[in-house]
C-alpha cells in the first residue's frame, strides 16, 4: 500500500524546523515533500500553521480548507480553520468550525475555550462562562481557561444556581496571580448564597446564640471551602454577612472568655481572624467586648508570668479584634504551627516591610503642604491592602497591549524602543505597578509614591510574586523633574485629583513623556460622586478628624441611616475596610472633574484624547452610539454621562498623547 504521508523522520524534521522558527526552510522542505505526497494532510496542515505564524491568513485559510476536504473527520484541521476565521474577523464561520470540532471530538477542550472567547467579545458573558466551565470540566489544569473565566466573571452577575462553578471560584481565590478577588467578589458572594447553605446558617445567628446553634453554625461555615478561602483573601463587602460575623465574633469572645470555645472550630477562627485583619478591624465592638478583651489579655500575661501554656484560641480571639502587635506580650510567645498564617500576617509581613522601608530611595523631601497631608494619610493607612492580583499570562510588546484598548491611534505612531520605559505616578500599595510590569515585554517600571509605608507594602508583594522589573521610589509628582527621565508610557490613576493643583501635577507628568508616547489618566467624576460629596460636606460640618474611632462611628451612623441617598456608598468595596472608608469619605484632599474640565485641561497641556479604558463602560456606550468615531468624541461622552450619571463611578480612565 502506498503511503500518502511522509516518513516519521521527515515529519519530526519539519516539527524541529517549526520549533526553531526556521519557517523558510520548513516551507521549502514541505513543498519538496508535497511533490511526492500531494494528498498529505499533515504537510498541508503544517504549512497552514506556518502561514498563520507569518500572518498570511488567507493563504493559511485555503490550506486548512484543503485539509478538511481531504479528511472531513480531521479535528485539528477544523480547529485551525476556525482560528484563522477569528484572525479574519469572520466569527460566525469560526463558530461553525469550532462546533464541527466538538461534533467530532466532544473532549476537544480548546475549542470550548475559544468559543467562550468569541462570546465574551460579543458581550455574551453568560454563554462565555458556560463554555469556560465546559473547558475546565474536561481539563481542570488548563490555566488559560481560568484567566478567561475570571475575565468574564468581572462583567456578568450570576443570578441562578450553578454548583459546578464553586470549585473554579475556589481555584481562582487560591491562585495568587490570576485575578484580584475584589473583581469577582460580587459573583463569589452570589454563588455562596445560591450554591451553598450560607444563608441558612447565618439565619440562625442572633444577638444571643444558643450553644447548640453556635456549634452547628461554626461547623457548617467551616465546611464551606469557598467561604473560608474568600475570608482569607478579600474583605467581604456585604453588610448582611458583616452583621452576622459581628455577632459570631462576639459569641466566640464570650466562649473564649469562659474557656469554653471548642478547638474543633479553629479553622473558622483562623479565617475570621484573617478577615478582620484584612478589613482593618472595621467591625464595631461593644463596651462588654472591650472589657472581655482586656481580661483575656490579662489572662495571657498571667500565664506568661507563671510559665503556663498560652491557648491558641485566646490568641486567635484577640487577633480578630486588633493586631497582635498591639499587645505587650506578642513578641514573648512562641506560636504553634496551627497559627502560622496568623504569625505571618501580624509579624513577618510587618518586619519585612520595616526592613524594605529602609532601602527605598527618595527624590527629595516632600515640601508641598497638601502633599505632606496626603503622605501622612497613606503612612497611617496604606490603601488598599490586598492579597492576590491579576497578572498577565505572558508579557507582550507595547503595540499588542495597546491594541487591546481600542484607541483612536495608528499603532505605527507608537514609539518603538528596546525596553519600554514606564512611569506609574502614585503607585500606592503596588497593584497597578505590578499588573503593568507583568503586561509589557522588556519593560522597566518606575513606581513613585508619597508614602514609604505604601511603597514597602508594594515592594514586599512584588518580591513575593517575583516581579523584578520595578524600581520603587518615594517622592512627589511635583519633584519628578529632578530625576531627569522620559517615559514611553505614564500611568497615573486616582492620583492627580488628590493634589493641591491637579493641572500643575499633570503638566509635570506631560513634561516627562517622550514624543509619540502615551499617558493613562484616572480622575474622579463630579456626577458619579455627588453622593460622596454630600457625605464629605456632612463630615466637614461635624469637624470629624479622620481617626479610627471617628471612621468606625461615622460608618455605623451611615449604616443605620435609612436615607436612600447613602445606599450607593454601602455597595462600595471601600466601605468595608478602614483605609477604604478613609480614602472614600475622609480624604484630606479631593477634586472632582467633569468631561468639560478634562477637555479644557487636555487643550492646555497639548494632549489628544485617545479613548476611555474601561471595556464595560465602552460596551454600554456603544449600545446607544453606534458610530465608531463617537467612541473618541468627548462631546458625545458628556451627553451620555448626563443620562447615565453613575457610568464613571470607577473614575474617568482614559488614554491621551502629545499633539
Amino acid at each position: 500500500m502506498i503511503s500518502i504521508e511522509p516518513s516519521e523522520i521527515k515529519i519530526k524534521e519539519l516539527i524541529s524546523l517549526f520549533d526553531k522558527k526556521k519557517f523558510d526552510e520548513l516551507l521549502q522542505l514541505s513543498n519538496e515533500l508535497l511533490d511526492n505526497y500531494p494528498s498529505s494532510i499533515l504537510l498541508q496542515n503544517i504549512q497552514g500553521v506556518v502561514h498563520t505564524e507569518l500572518k498570511n491568513y488567507k493563504l493559511a485559510k485555503d490550506l486548512f480548507i484543503k485539509v478538511v476536504k481531504l479528511n472531513p473527520k480531521y479535528t485539528d484541521g477544523y480547529y485551525n480553520l476556525a482560528n484563522i476565521f477569528i484572525k479574519l474577523n469572520e466569527e460566525e464561520k469560526a463558530i461553525e468550525n469550532y462546533i464541527k470540532v466538538l461534533e467530532l471530538d466532544k473532549n476537544y477542550f480548546k475549542a470550548y475555550n475559544n468559543l467562550g472567547n468569541i462570546f465574551r467579545r460579543k458581550g455574551l458573558n453568560k454563554k462565555a462562562i458556560e463554555y469556560y466551565i465546559s473547558t475546565l470540566e474536561i481539563n481542570s489544569n488548563y490555566k488559560l481557561a481560568y484567566y478567561n473565566l475570571a475575565a468574564a466573571l468581572q462583567f456578568y452577575k450570576i443570578n441562578e444556581e450553578n454548583k459546578n462553578i464553586n470549585k473554579y471560584l475556589l481555584y481562582l481565590l487560591k491562585e495568587k496571580i490570576i485575578v484580584r478577588p475584589n473583581s469577582i467578589a460580587h459573583n463569589v458572594l452570589n454563588c455562596l448564597f445560591l450554591n451553598t447553605d450560607l444563608k441558612k446558617n447565618l439565619s440562625l445567628v442572633k444577638n444571643k446564640i444558643t450553644n447548640k446553634d453556635f456549634n452547628y453554625i461554626l461547623e457548617n461555615l467551616q465546611e464551606n471551602p469557598l467561604l473560608m478561602q474568600f475570608m482569607k483573601v478579600c474583605p467581604i463587602s456585604d453588610y448582611y454577612i458583616e452583621k452576622n460575623f459581628v455577632n459570631i465574633r462576639k459569641e466566640i469572645l464570650n466562649q473564649t472568655y469562659k474557656s469554653e470555645i471548642d478547638k474543633t472550630h479553629i479553622n473558622f477562627l483562623i479565617s475570621l481572624s484573617i478577615q478582620c485583619f484584612l478589613n482593618e478591624y472595621i467591625y464595631e465592638r461593644s463596651k462588654d467586648e472591650i472589657e472581655k478583651i482586656k481580661k483575656i489579655n490579662e489572662r495571657i500575661k498571667k500565664n506568661l508570668r507563671e510559665n503556663k501554656k498560652i491557648s491558641d484560641l485566646d490568641i486567635l480571639c484577640l487577633s480578630s479584634y486588633e493586631p497582635l502587635t498591639n499587645f505587650s506580650w506578642s513578641n514573648k510567645i512562641k506560636f504553634s504551627n496551627e497559627l502560622n498564617e496568623i504569625f505571618e500576617l501580624h509579624f513577618n509581613q510587618n518586619e519585612i516591610e520595616n526592613q524594605i522601608s529602609k532601602s527605598i530611595k527618595s527624590i527629595s523631601k516632600v515640601k508641598d503642604k497638601v502633599s505632606i497631608k496626603v503622605k501622612k494619610q497613606y503612612e497611617e493607612n496604606p490603601y488598599p491592602r490586598w492579597e492576590n492580583v491579576g497578572l498577565s499570562m505572558e508579557p507582550r510588546n507595547i503595540k499588542e497591549v495597546i491594541n487591546d484598548s481600542d484607541l483612536n491611534l495608528d499603532l505605527k505612531e507608537i514609539r518603538n524602543s528596546e525596553s519600554t520605559e514606564i512611569l506609574i505616578a502614585g503607585c500606592g500599595t503596588g497593584q497597578h505597578a505590578i499588573t503593568t510590569a507583568s503586561k509589557y515585554k522588556k519593560s522597566k517600571i518606575l513606581a513613585l509614591d508619597l508614602s514609604f509605608k505604601s511603597l514597602s507594602y508594594a515592594k514586599r508583594k512584588a518580591n513575593e510574586l517575583k516581579i523584578n522589573n520595578i524600581d520603587f521610589i518615594q517622592g512627589d509628582i511635583l519633584d519628578l523633574k529632578l530625576i531627569d527621565r522620559k517615559f514611553d508610557i505614564i500611568e497615573s490613576v486616582g492620583v492627580l485629583h488628590h493634589m493641591d493643583n491637579p493641572l500643575k501635577g499633570w503638566k509635570v507628568l506631560t513634561s516627562c513623556l517622550n514624543n509619540d508616547s502615551l499617558m493613562l489618566i484616572g480622575l474622579y467624576s463630579e456626577k458619579a460622586r455627588q453622593h460622596i460629596a454630600q457625605i464629605k460636606r456632612k463630615i466637614n460640618k461635624l469637624k470629624l478628624q479622620s481617626n479610627y474611632t471617628n471612621i468606625i462611628k461615622f460608618r455605623k451612623d451611615l449604616i443605620e441611616n435609612n436615607n436612600d441617598q447613602w445606599s450607593d456608598i454601602k455597595l462600595s468595596p471601600d466601605f468595608y475596610t478602614v483605609s477604604g472608608v478613609r480614602d472614600l469619605l475622609f480624604h484630606v484632599q479631593e477634586h472632582r472633574f467633569t468631561i468639560s474640565k478634562i477637555k479644557e485641561y487636555l487643550n492646555k497641556l497639548g494632549l489628544i484624547f485617545l479613548g476611555f479604558e474601561d471595556q464595560l463602560v465602552k460596551e454600554n456606550f456603544k449600545k446607544i452610539y453606534t458610530n465608531k468615531v463617537d467612541l473618541y468624541n468627548l462631546d458625545k461622552w458628556e451627553e451620555y454621562e448626563k443620562s447615565n450619571p453613575r457610568i464613571f463611578a470607577g473614575m474617568y480612565q482614559f488614554w491621551c498623547k502629545k499633539i
